[in-house]
């Protein structure tokens, strides 16, 4: 990590809300991500998997047989994987890349939202912010 310093003139209050929730955004963990990342693609799935205990979170091994593209991502997938849907994500600077396939479809589809996009849509109140944290606490993992 590379520091840089700016010379910036004393810091006045913010009176933009939007700069001042900029500067609050959280940093999310690979979990919370992962959370975010189903919430973007198949929120059903999610809730439904997360009420039932078999969401499972993990991190691809060499060893894992997954499609072309996503050796260096995380996963979200239902214990039981009846469905085919699978939820692969990675953090890349401020950028979420997500790549996900749903009822046995094998063609992987890929959504790149911004950490802030995923912040401002799925963990702005209090409320979704306890339903994230929540969602974490219950993933498996593998």
């Amino acid at each position: 990590m590379v520091t840089i310093n700016f010379n910036r003139p004393i810091p006045q209050p913010i009176q933009d809300k939007t700069q001042s929730n900029q500067q609050l955004r959280p940093k999310f963990t690979d979990q919370q991500i992962g959370i975010l990342a189903g919430l973007a693609t198949a929120p059903e799935w999610l809730k439904q998997n997360i009420a039932a205990n078999q969401l499972v979170y993990g991190i691809v091994k060499p060893s894992d047989t997954v499609p072309a593209g996503v050796d260096d991502y995380s996963y979200l997938v239902a214990a039981d994987n009846q469905d085919g849907t699978v939820i692969f994500f990675k953090e890349e600077g401020q950028n979420v890349i997500i790549k996900y396939t749903s009822q046995q479809k094998t063609k992987l589809k890929t959504k790149e939202l911004t950490l802030a996009q995923l912040s401002k849509e799925f963990y702005q109140t209090v409320s979704q912010k306890k339903q994230v944290d929540d969602d974490v606490a219950a993933l498996r993992t593998e």
